[in-house]
C-alpha cells in the first residue's frame, strides 16, 4: 500500500488525505486531513485517529486536498534546499553527519533535515540508506506539484518557488529518477554537476 498520499471516499460527501509516508503509516503516526460535512467527519475520527496521530477537520469538500497539496508544495521546497545546503557544505570539506547535527539544532532545521535526510549515510531507516528506494516516490510529489501549479494559477497566486521545484521534479522525472525517492532530488543535484 502506498501510503502517504492516500485518497480514500469515506462516503459520498467526505474525502480524507493523509500524510508522513510510509514510515508514518508503519507506526500509527499519519497525519488526516479531512474535508467533508462536519457530521460525517466526527462519525469517521475514530476509525482515523486508529491509523494516524493526527486528524484535523479542514472543512467542505476539497479542503483536505487543497491542505495536502499545500503541505506537498512546501515539502518539496524544503528538500530541494536542504539538498543544496548539504551539497554544498560538503563541496566546502564539512562532514555531512555534522552539517546535519549543526543545521538540526540552529534556524535551519526542518522535517527533510533532522528526519528524512537526504545524504546517504546521514540517517538510517530513510530512503537515502536504501539507494533512494521506498518511501514517496519522485513521480509522485511531481504530480502533486502540477496540482499545486493548476490551482495557484486558478486562484492567480504567485508560487515561484513552488514552481521551479515542479520544474525540478518533473525533469528528475525524464531523467530515471521516477520511481526513487523524492529525497533524491540530492543525487539529481549531484549529477547536474558532475559528481
Amino acid at each position: 500500500m502506498r501510503c502517504g498520499f492516500i485518497v480514500t471516499a469515506m462516503c459520498e460527501n467526505m474525502l480524507y488525505f493523509s500524510s508522513l509516508g510510509v514510515g508514518a503509516a508503519s507506526s500509527g503516526k499519519l497525519t488526516f486531513m479531512v474535508g467533508g460535512a462536519e457530521e460525517e467527519f466526527t462519525a469517521a475520527k475514530e476509525l482515523l485517529s486508529c491509523m494516524g496521530a493526527n486528524v484535523v477537520y479542514c472543512g467542505q469538500v476539497g479542503t483536505g486536498q487543497a491542505a495536502k497539496i499545500c503541505n506537498n508544495m512546501l515539502l518539496a521546497i524544503g528538500m530541494i534546499g536542504t539538498s543544496e545546503t548539504m551539497n554544498l557544505g560538503i563541496r566546502l570539506g564539512l562532514d555531512p553527519k555534522l552539517l546535519a547535527k549543526i543545521l538540526n539544532m540552529s534556524s535551519g532545521r526542518c522535517w527533510s533535515s533532522d528526519t528524512y535526510n537526504p545524504v546517504p549515510g546521514v540517517m538510517e531507516g530513510v530512503p537515502s540508506a536504501n539507494n533512494y528506494l521506498g518511501g514517496f516516490g519522485t513521480q509522485l510529489m511531481a504530480k502533486d506539484l502540477g496540482l499545486a501549479q493548476n490551482t495557484a494559477t486558478n486562484t492567480r497566486t504567485p508560487v515561484p518557488l513552488g514552481s521551479l521545484a515542479h520544474q525540478i521534479y518533473r525533469m528528475m522525472c525524464a531523467r530515471g529518477y521516477a520511481n526513487k525517492d523524492f529525497s533524491s532530488v540530492f543525487q539529481f543535484l549531484r549529477e547536474e554537476e558532475g559528481q
